[in-house]
């Protein structure tokens, strides 16, 4: 669910579980898709330069950061993320105060939030003090709560502040992932009594109860935390927040908070300007482990309208296209099957496709089973036929185009042409098959027959599998996401193996005998587009299967190397009785993997050669998760 400080909308508890568990031709099938880079995961930069080391004491130091306007104005998504700095400091409600302010550099001073969003009540927006330079003495409200800071700048940041925490507070417990010991956290949750305590990774901060704190204080943290920064960074990916361009840069303020409300809430979570929230009844899927399984769905989403962009959704399906977000998440976590398929959607989906009932239309919750999965599934198509790469693009066009789309004519017209435009084929069927007929403006139906006339003069060819016949089912057996062991027909037993439980650049790819489930025997496939995928060793997920070189000449054998994109690491499996499969690299598309020789003997070297259809060309896949 979400919502801003101007929109009321509420979903009922129930309702909200359902939804929340609940023009340049860029050819996406042809083009090479780029690797998420590493460097884009890095730490969001911290106001308090030393954040571990003196969140929680009397004295802080905070550096003035950009103004989050023009991120969020950059970045078009629905709501700005979180910016603010945590302080560890607690105030109780109906108390005065005292801090004093030291300027360091620069001119301008931070305010002071006094509570967290959402914490005690909706909207629960927290009381905002401008500081000034030496004593302040400020009353903390009806709530009190924690303290945050807020130092931001729509000029050059230049300023720098020492706040010096006087008399009126408590130290509240911090957990640091990572850093802080079990051994720590028990004694904090002892010795500090402040109500609200903060967990603290590179993405999230979590706010919740002592009380709650104490209950799961023997829990790993780490993973709880560790698993929510996951989330985040995975859902930025898909976003193409990869550093490729200036536009695609992930944001200074690349953190968000995740609040557990003291009330009873009419919603399972929500995610408003500058953080996430969840009512109490929600507190054992959201801040356990269990955000790591099919229980997390609330979280996911949660964090998805924090990515969603509103350019290219409209009406209902706000609370629809959100899940493309929730199903990466799940994708990254391991968890299969999807949610479309363990709530079986998909029979709903393909009957509301044979539908040829005049009235069909996309944009009705009436003529569907569960509208809102089967709508989702409309999403997930364009990834079955096209990889995460078709979402990614799809946020890095929007984000360059800058579109100022407001009535829901101008987003379906947008998202239909942007979709054929990064997948560079004509979707038409597509759209059609799927009753994309009309548009609502100003309570009337606008044809969209007109957009249709636009995407033919694209003159793009048509998609090479129509993505409305795809389901997880029906798409080739191997997955994006699934990890496999992968064993030559000649004898069924003997793997594919990375010669090395850490492989480096032009490690050996041979075959090996089964070692019992060692990480250099498995493969992680990762959907490159147009039926390609890239292999991963899990010994080490940067490095994937390659043809030595780039060359495509039969003979040249095969190894591990660092993923870049290129077509030599780029394979297509074909198979006749999804059984058997030969794979051919995109760099030499009419040549195929070959064991050397047909022989099994542990250390035979594996290259491209000729297809003759023999078995030493036929791998099968064993998928593990």
């Amino acid at each position: 669910m979400i919502k801003n400080h101007f929109t009321l909308f509420r979903l009922t508890i129930a309702s909200c579980m359902v939804l929340a568990m609940g023009c340049k031709r860029n050819n996406l099938e042809q083009a090479e898709s780029k690797s998420y880079k590493a460097e884009a995961l890095a730490h969001s930069v911290e106001g308090n330069p030393a954040y571990a080391s003196t969140l929680g004491t009397n004295v802080q130091e905070f550096n003035e950061l950009p103004n989050i306007q023009a991120e969020f104005n950059r970045l078009k998504v629905r709501v700005p993320w979180t910016d603010y700095e945590a302080t560890g400091i607690y105030v109780a409600p109906n108390t005065t105060f005292t801090l004093t302010v030291q300027q360091l550099t620069g001119t301008r001073l931070p305010t002071l939030l006094v509570g967290t969003k959402l914490r005690a009540s909706d909207p629960g927006n927290p009381t905002e003090v401008q500081l000034t330079a030496g004593s302040n003495s400020i009353s903390s409200g009806q709530y009190g709560g924690l303290l945050w800071v807020r130092y931001n700048t729509t000029q050059t940041p230049n300023g720098k502040v020492r706040i010096t925490f006087n008399s009126g507070h408590q130290r509240a417990a911090v957990f640091f992932k990572n850093v802080t010991t079990q051994a720590v956290w028990t004694n904090q949750l002892s010795t500090y009594t402040a109500p609200d305590v903060l967990l603290v990774g590179n993405r999230v901060i979590q706010i919740i109860s002592r009380s709650t704190a104490q209950t799961y204080q023997a829990q790993n943290n780490n993973f709880v935390i560790s698993t929510a920064d996951n989330i985040w960074d995975w859902e930025t990916q898909i976003s193409g927040l990869d550093g490729s361009a200036p536009q695609h840069q992930l944001p200074v303020h690349n953190r968000m908070l995740m609040v557990q409300t003291l009330f009873q809430a009419h919603w399972y979570g929500v995610a408003v300007n500058h953080a996430t929230a969840y009512y109490p009844g929600a507190t054992s899927e959201v801040f356990t482990p269990l955000i790591a399984q099919t229980q997390g769905w609330g979280v996911w989403h949660e964090f998805g309208h924090q990515m969603q962009q509103p350019s290219w959704y409209w009406g209902e399906l706000t609370e629809v296209a959100v899940n493309i977000y929730s199903l990466k998440a799940e994708r990254e976590l391991g968890i299969s099957p999807s949610r479309l398929k363990r709530d079986n959607i998909w029979p709903q989906v393909l009957t509301y496709l044979a539908s040829t009932a005049p009235a069909k239309n996309f944009n009705s919750t009436t003529d569907k089973g569960n509208w809102a999965f089967t709508m989702l599934a409309m999403f997930h198509q364009l990834y079955l036929a096209y990889g995460d790469d078709f979402y990614i693009k799809l946020h890095k066009k929007t984000r360059v185009d800058n579109p100022s789309n407001t009535t829901e004519f101008q987003k379906m017209r947008y998202f239909m042409l942007s979709s054929c435009q990064v997948t560079g084929r004509n979707l038409t069927n597509f759209f059609r098959n799927w009753a994309f007929k009309t548009a609502t403006v100003n309570g009337s139906a606008v044809s969209l027959e007109s957009v249709y006339t636009e995407i033919a003069n694209l003159g793009l060819p048509q998609p090479s599998v129509e993505p409305s016949t795809l389901t997880e089912d029906n798409v080739l057996p191997i997955q994006n996401g699934g990890i496999y062991k992968i064993a030559t027909a000649i004898n069924n037993t003997s793997l594919i193996d990375c010669n090395s439980s850490a492989p480096v650049n032009a490690t050996p790819i041979t075959l090996w005998t089964d070692n019992g489930g060692g990480n250099n025997q498995k493969w992680l496939a990762r959907s490159a587009g147009s039926g390609y995928f890239i292999f991963k060793s899990l010994a080490d997920t940067t490095k994937v299967m390659e043809v030595k070189n780039g060359t495509s000449t039969a003979g040249t054998v095969i190894q591990m190397y660092t993923a870049n994109g290129t077509n030599a690491q780029k394979w297509k499996p074909t198979t006749t009785d999804n059984i058997n499969y030969t794979l051919s690299p995109g760099n030499a598309p009419t040549l195929v993997l070959d064991v050397n020789n047909s022989s099994t003997a542990n250390g035979t070297i594996l290259k491209i050669w000729t297809s003759n259809g023999g078995t030493a060309q036929k791998f099968k896949f064993v998928k593990l998760n």
